[in-house]
């Protein structure tokens, strides 16, 4: 008995070893599905195991960095623009505000995102995933919580999570390229204290 229960844990072992490697074979986004090389991918550098509860802390009147990852192999003719949300109680401009790297003042555009450029002209010296951070600067006003979104959180539903059930879904759609965002990141909350 002893002896036919080590066969199959051996058995099973060896077919869970050759789906790790039969994994990590070439997927619809490789580098050889031309129909697939301008789709990008954006969302945080930080996963939170899958949960999408990383958290960050920030002091009256310091300035946090949040690091994103922006998924590309090689070099374009083009950079690309990935769009990111806020959604608080607290008020932008007078409680926090979105900064760039020289602490100069972000606004969201009409859509009510704000933008990041990714340069795609420039070799990729990151394997493959470009990495820029988002500046979020708490101003001396109230406490509370700020969450940081790769999503327009109008499609959040009241629970906190995506409408879309898909593993990524589209953060930027132009005729050029399209960037997706995904499901298991594409959130992050920054307490003020």
């Amino acid at each position: 008995m002893k002896k036919n229960i080590l066969k199959l844990m051996g058995v099973l072992f060896l077919l869970c070893g050759g789906f790790v490697f039969t994994a990590c074979d070439d997927d619809e986004w490789g580098n050889d599905n031309a129909e697939k090389m301008n789709e990008f991918f954006f969302g945080f550098q930080n996963w939170g195991q899958l949960k999408n509860d990383v958290t960050f802390k920030v002091s009256q009147g310091s300035t946090l960095e949040i690091p994103v990852q922006f998924w590309c192999t090689g070099t374009r003719s083009f950079n690309a623009e990935a769009f990111y949300y806020v959604d608080s109680k607290l008020t932008l401009g007078t409680d926090y505000q979105i900064v760039d790297a020289n602490g100069s003042a972000l606004q969201p555009g009409a859509n009510g995102a704000f933008v990041m450029t990714w340069d795609l002209k420039s070799p990729d010296t990151t394997n493959n995933h470009r990495v820029q951070n988002i500046y979020l600067k708490a101003l001396n006003g109230a406490k509370g919580d700020v969450t940081v979104l790769t999503f327009d959180p109008k499609d959040v539903d009241d629970s906190g999570k995506i409408k879309i059930s898909n593993t990524y879904t589209p953060n930027n759609i132009t005729g050029q390229y399209e960037v997706h965002a995904f499901t298991q990141n594409y959130k992050v909350k920054v307490t003020i204290q």
